[in-house]
C-alpha cells in the first residue's frame, strides 16, 4: 500500500534489486509491446502522410500544374524525404504509449516492486529505438539526398515539357509566354485522343481562336509535334475591329512549341552526405549537422518518454500527451533555429549542433531525478 502511494504521487520507491530472470522477463516485455505499437502507430502515419501527399499532388495535376503520368513519381520522393520524420515520431510515440498504458494499468508498481528501478527502463526502450535510429540516419545521409536530386531533375523535367504536356480536361490552361490558351473537355483513349478542344492564339499579327471536336498529337518524320484538329473552325481578326474571318476545316495542324531544357540546379539538400563532410560553407555544414539532427532527436525523444509516460491517477490522462507535443513542438523548432543559424554565420557549427541536444538531455534528467525523489535525497543529505 505505501509502495502504490508513493508510486502514484511520482516518486518511485526503491526496493531490491532484480533477478536476472526477472530483468530478461522485463525487457523482453517492453521491447515486444513498443515493437506491437509501432506497427499500429507507423501505419496510421504513414497512411496520412501518403494520403495527404496524393490528394494535394492529384489537385496540382486536376489544376494543370504538373503531368498527370508524374503524380507517383513525385508522391515517392516527397514520401521518402518525410520518411525519418515519420519514423521518429513513430518510435517515440510508441515508447510514449507503451510506458503511459503501464503506469494507467499499475503494471509499472508491479515492476517497481519487483526492484526495476526507472532507469531500468532505458535498455528495452534502446534496445526497441535503436534499429531505428540507424534506419533514419542511413536514410538522412543517403538516401533523402537522391530523393531530393531525382524530385528536383523531375521538375526541371516538367519545366522542359512542350506547351501541351500539362493540359488537363475541363481547365483553361496558358502557355508560360502567355501566346495560347488550351481549353479540352475530355481526353480519350489513354489521353491519345482530345474531345471539344478550344485554342485561343495572340501573336503580332492579330488573335485567332480555334475550335474542333476532335484532336491527336502526331509526331512528323523530322521530330516536330503537332496537335491535329478534326471537323472544327478558325476565327481570325482583331479585338480592335469587328472584321473578323471564319474558316471551317476537316483537318487543321497546329505546331506544337517546345520548350528549351531547364538546368537543374543542385543544392545543399541534394548534395552528398560525402561531398557537404569536404565542404566548408556554412550551408552546407548546416545541411549536414540537420541530417544527423534527425537521428539524434529519435533517440532523445525516446528517452524522453521515459518520464513523460508517468500518469498521475489524480490527474488527467492527457496531461502527460499535451506535455510531449509541447516539449516536441519546442524541441523541433529549436533545432530549426539553431540550424538556421549555423546556415546563416550567426553560431558556431559545434555549439549549434549540440546545445539543444543537450538541453533536452537536461530536462530529461531533471525530470528522471525528481520522480526518483533523487532531489529529496539529495536535500535530506547532510
Amino acid at each position: 500500500m505505501t509502495d502504490n502511494l508513493v508510486a502514484n504521487a511520482g516518486v518511485v520507491p526503491r526496493s531490491a534489486a532484480p533477478t536476472p530472470l526477472l530483468t530478461s522477463l522485463f525487457s523482453r516485455r517492453i521491447s515486444g509491446e513498443c515493437a506491437s505499437v509501432a506497427l499500429g502507430v507507423f501505419a496510421v502515419l504513414f497512411g496520412i502522410i501518403v494520403t495527404a501527399q496524393l490528394v494535394r499532388l492529384l489537385n496540382r495535376a486536376a489544376s494543370g500544374s504538373i503531368a498527370t503520368d508524374t503524380v507517383f513519381a513525385a508522391m515517392s520522393f516527397q514520401t521518402l524525404n518525410l520518411f525519418p520524420l515519420v519514423i521518429a515520431l513513430t518510435v517515440f510515440i510508441a515508447a510514449l504509449v507503451t510506458l503511459t498504458r503501464a503506469h494507467r494499468d499499475s503494471e509499472m508498481v508491479v515492476w517497481f516492486a519487483c526492484g526495476v528501478p526507472l532507469r531500468t527502463f532505458v535498455v528495452p526502450l534502446l534496445r526497441f529505438a535503436v534499429p531505428f535510429v540507424v534506419l533514419v540516419a542511413l536514410i538522412t545521409l543517403f538516401v533523402r539526398p537522391w530523393a531530393v536530386t531525382r524530385s528536383q531533375q523531375l521538375q526541371a523535367e516538367l519545366q522542359s515539357r512542350d506547351e501541351i504536356a500539362l493540359v488537363a480536361p475541363g481547365v483553361f490552361k496558358e502557355t508560360r509566354n502567355g501566346s495560347k490558351v488550351y481549353f479540352v473537355e475530355r481526353f480519350s483513349d489513354f489521353n491519345q485522343s482530345l474531345a471539344e478542344l478550344f485554342i485561343r492564339s495572340v501573336d503580332p499579327a492579330g488573335e485567332s481562336i480555334t475550335v474542333a471536336r476532335f484532336g491527336a498529337v502526331e509526331r512528323a518524320p523530322n521530330g516536330d509535334r503537332f496537335l491535329v484538329l478534326r471537323d472544327g473552325q478558325r476565327y481570325e481578326g482583331s479585338g480592335s475591329t469587328a472584321a473578323w474571318r471564319t474558316t471551317r476545316f476537316e483537318r487543321a495542324e497546329v505546331l506544337i512549341l517546345p520548350y528549351e531544357k531547364q538546368p537543374y540546379n543542385a543544392n545543399a539538400k541534394s548534395r552528398s552526405s560525402a561531398d557537404l563532410l569536404a565542404s566548408g560553407r556554412a550551408v552546407d555544414i548546416a545541411e549536414l549537422q540537420w541530417r544527423l539532427h534527425l537521428p539524434i532527436a529519435a533517440l532523445m525523444l525516446v528517452l524522453l518518454a521515459v518520464p513523460l509516460g508517468f500518469v498521475n491517477p489524480r490527474a488527467s490522462r492527457s496531461v502527460n500527451l499535451v506535455l510531449a507535443v509541447l516539449i516536441y513542438a519546442i524541441y523541433s523548432n529549436a533545432l530549426s533555429i539553431t540550424n538556421a543559424w549555423v546556415a546563416q554565420g550567426r553560431l558556431a557549427p559545434v555549439p549549434g549542433f549540440l546545445i539543444v541536444h543537450l538541453a533536452l538531455g537536461g530536462i530529461v534528467l531533471a525530470l528522471v531525478a525528481w520522480q526518483t525523489g533523487t532531489f529529496k535525497r539529495w536535500r535530506r543529505a547532510p
